[in-house]
């Protein structure tokens, strides 16, 4: 029979034995969620909700959707969607993002009618994507927009941040570089703050000439249109929804210049980067009798 004091040398080395255990196991579970943390945030950007993205055997992703759920998406080599979503601020339907690098603007045409540039800027708007013109949907005509020249000068005189946009309907790529061209004529050497973009959009018009439109074909256009205007000294950028953007564009193919995200939400969900994000099609600013599309520009061009 052992005596007290080897119970409690025996006692003493159980003890010592079970928590050294004990505290193996905890180091395991930390170590365990501090990798699953670090996969998480690197697996999905922070427009999207918490989880991880796959691949598919056809090469495409599948990621959580923060407003579809589940969805297969393109895998392009570009950046991703890292803007963080608690940065979004939403002011009576006026939505900021808080980054010194962010700003606010509008997108406007001659539907638009007259603009009191002076109250726009009074009204906390920093810049205005102006379009010069757009291509006829069923003839193809190039037209200028009729109050482009106004609006740039009202614009600049006013102290707001320029760029344009084109609303094309080419169905080849020499028409996207005659746009190109058409547009570059009505800068005759502007100077602008933003990008010049290259605005393709479907159309529900009877007889539209590009009904018919591949991905492959739209993002050959866009490329061409874009390399003309860079080419000529602007920064280039393509505009697109989140249809045109997921099942049309290669956006690998023209990942060389600025993307300007159509995505009518409170926060934007969108997988890969963009530079700007309009977010609603029926905003009131004063200043502007009509309803217009109202954007936050990510990046500081200017």
């Amino acid at each position: 029979m052992k005596n007290f004091s080897q119970h409690t040398k025996n006692d003493s080395h159980t003890f010592a034995a079970k928590r050294a255990v004990f505290l193996g196991i905890v180091a395991v579970l930390l170590v365990a969620v501090v990798i699953l943390s670090v996969y998480s945030s690197v697996s999905t950007p922070s427009g999207n909700t918490p989880g991880t993205v796959s691949s598919t055997e056809d090469g495409k992703l599948i990621i959580n959707d923060l407003y579809e759920g589940e969805l297969t998406i393109p895998k392009f080599n570009i950046p991703l969607n890292t803007y963080d979503t608690e940065k979004f601020l939403n002011n009576n339907g006026l939505v900021t993002y808080d980054d010194p690098n962010a700003s606010l603007g509008i997108d406007v045409s001659d539907y638009q009618g007259d603009i009191n540039w002076q109250t726009v800027k009074e009204s906390g708007i920093d810049f205005a994507m102006i379009r010069a013109g757009y291509r006829g949907a069923t003839r193809g005509k190039l037209n200028e927009d009729s109050k482009f020249q106004q609006n740039y000068e009202g614009a600049k005189a006013a102290g707001v941040q320029i760029g344009v946009y084109f609303f094309s309907q080419a169905v080849s790529v020499s028409e996207a570089e005659e746009e190109a061209g058409f547009v570059l004529q009505l800068l005759q050497g502007k100077e602008l703050d933003l990008p010049v973009v290259f605005d393709w959009e479907m159309t529900d018009i009877d007889n539209s000439r590009t009904a018919s439109a591949t991905g492959e074909q739209i993002t050959s256009y866009a490329s061409a249109f874009c390399k003309k205007v860079s080419k000529a000294g602007y920064t280039a950028g393509v505009y697109f929804n989140r249809n045109l953007g997921y099942s049309y564009y290669n956006l690998e193919e023209i990942k060389d210049f600025d993307f300007w995200l159509a995505e009518y939400r409170s926060v934007p969900a969108f997988y890969y980067d963009f530079k700007i994000w309009q977010y609603s099609d029926n905003a009131q600013v004063q200043g502007i009798e009509t309803p217009v599309d109202i954007n936050v520009c990510f990046k500081k061009y200017a």
